[in-house]
């Protein structure tokens, strides 16, 4: 199904209509959805899958990636969810070999262990 201008400006609309301060309410969503769903046409559902992207590019920009060496231990985490806030996944990568590394959207914050090196080297490698 080809996805029109029409679609996605409707779901631009609605996604307006179930956020607040850029904010998407569930609870609206919720509403949002089942009405889409009564809806009668063949537009209802690409109208949907318009406003299902919307909502993972909102997932995928607000969720904060920690990437550390080891698992981090439960008082590590809840530390963290109070410094960063809600939305935090938790990922382990030994090649890190020690540090973190925070994700959020496109935005990376790299202090790992591997990273110092690498700027170690490149510095030495310069002079």
């Amino acid at each position: 199904m080809k996805l029109t201008r029409q679609h996605h400006r409707e779901a631009r609309l609605l996604w307006a209509a179930v956020s607040e301060n850029g904010v998407p309410d569930a609870k609206r969503i919720r509403e949002a959805v089942r009405s889409l769903q009564q809806r009668i046409g063949r537009d209802a559902e690409p109208v949907l899958r318009c406003l299902s992207d919307r909502l993972a590019v909102y997932l995928r920009s607000t969720r904060i990636h920690v990437v550390s060496a080891e698992p981090l231990s439960p008082e590590q985490r809840e530390q963290l969810a109070e410094t960063v806030g809600t939305g935090i996944e938790f990922r382990v990568d030994p090649s890190l070999l020690g540090g973190l590394r925070l994700e959020q959207g496109y935005t990376v914050t790299d202090r790992t262990l591997a990273r110092q090196l690498e700027v170690l080297q490149n510095t030495l490698l310069q002079h």
